[in-house]
């Protein structure tokens, strides 16, 4: 299943998390090059809304699990 195209080179470890947020629904955890850690949060419809940095300065860690 795709769940987004043109992600760009500026990240480098994307994963599903499950539900982070509380809400029952899938989320999304993404590390950019910079090491900023995001989350997108699903709406339960297979989609995710936009982007919010949840840490900084994990440049350092091979993966995000």
């Amino acid at each position: 299943m795709k769940l987004a195209a043109n992600w760009g080179s500026s990240y480098n470890v994307i994963i599903g998390v499950g539900g982070i947020t509380g809400d029952a629904r899938g989320d999304i955890i993404s590390r950019d090059t910079s090491g900023a850690v995001w989350r997108n949060t699903g709406n339960g419809k297979g989609a995710f809304g936009a982007r919010t940095k949840i840490a900084t300065g994990w440049q350092g860690y091979k993966g995000v699990f």
